[in-house]
């Protein structure tokens, strides 16, 4: 099981390389980010039970978002150490050539 940065790092580094992932999210009313002496990961909070993972999709998107956030799950899943994972979707980034 990694510690709580090492598992925030993995998390990000899953997260970005999953296709349909624009970016991390930065939380809506609270920064959404681990810190661990001077390093902070922005977009992971990393809690004793529970992981959350905050990302902004980008549209149009390549499957479903359900489809996306359980692809976040299983990549994390090895270090997780048995934590509940929530993906949470804080936007869409729009292609500059759609247009909604």
């Amino acid at each position: 099981m990694a510690d709580g940065i090492q598992l925030a790092r993995a998390a990000s580094v899953a997260a970005l390389a999953t296709e349909g992932v624009h970016s991390m999210g930065r939380g809506r009313y609270v920064e959404a980010a681990t810190y661990e002496g001077s390093e902070k990961v922005s977009g992971v909070v990393v809690g004793p039970e529970d992981l959350e993972i905050h990302i902004v999709a980008g549209y149009p998107l390549p499957r479903p978002i359900p489809e996306i956030a359980e692809n976040i799950r299983e990549r994390v899943a090895p270090q997780a150490g048995g934590r509940r994972t929530r993906v949470i979707v804080e936007d869409l980034e729009v292609a500059e050539d759609e247009s909604l």
